[in-house]
């Protein structure tokens, strides 16, 4: 999903699946309420905050390490402030989730992410908080990180399985 933020890349998909009237479907991955999310949309947004919370252990490879001592972290640190679209180009594999929350929200460039490394942290915490003219929302997921991949929750590999359920079923939700 987080190469959907190049925006030459995302029209070039747009066309084809024009072009040969299909769809591109994005699963929601490790966070629900995109429903609500693209709901709110279209009444209009005011902001957008996505905030992912992961163990030192699953910001490895990334960024992060350029940024923070990962393996001698003490308290939780913040090592990304932005938009969207730079948070899924800088950290292709640890920000798909702010990108899935840009397109069912804001945007690229309005949707702003804070990515954080802690050290008491568990899970893969996503936190989202979102207001415009609906009101306001907010929801926090708590995910198990896969076990041979720190960097991706279980619920990702989920998602992609009920997607593809609900390809062919009757009743679709």
């Amino acid at each position: 999903v987080g190469a959907l933020a190049d925006d030459t890349l995302r029209q070039s998909l747009r066309d084809q699946a024009a072009q040969h009237a299909t769809q591109l479907q994005v699963v929601s991955g490790a966070v629900g309420a995109l429903d609500a999310l693209s709901a709110a949309r279209a009444g209009g947004l005011r902001s957008v905050l996505y905030r992912g919370i992961k163990p030192p252990v699953g910001w490895l490879g990334s960024p992060a390490e350029e940024r923070l001592d990962l393996a001698n972290l003490k308290t939780a640190s913040t090592h990304f402030r932005g938009t969207a679209r730079d948070a899924a180009l800088a950290y292709p594999k640890n920000a798909n989730v702010a990108a899935a929350i840009a397109l069912a929200g804001a945007g690229f460039d309005e949707t702003q992410v804070e990515l954080i490394a802690d050290p008491r942290a568990h899970l893969n915490r996503h936190e989202i908080n979102v207001s415009g003219e609906f009101g306001r929302f907010s929801f926090v997921i708590d995910g198990q990180a896969l076990p041979d991949n720190p960097k991706s929750s279980a619920l990702t590999a989920m998602s992609v399985v009920s997607a593809l359920g609900r390809l062919n079923a009757a009743i679709v939700v």
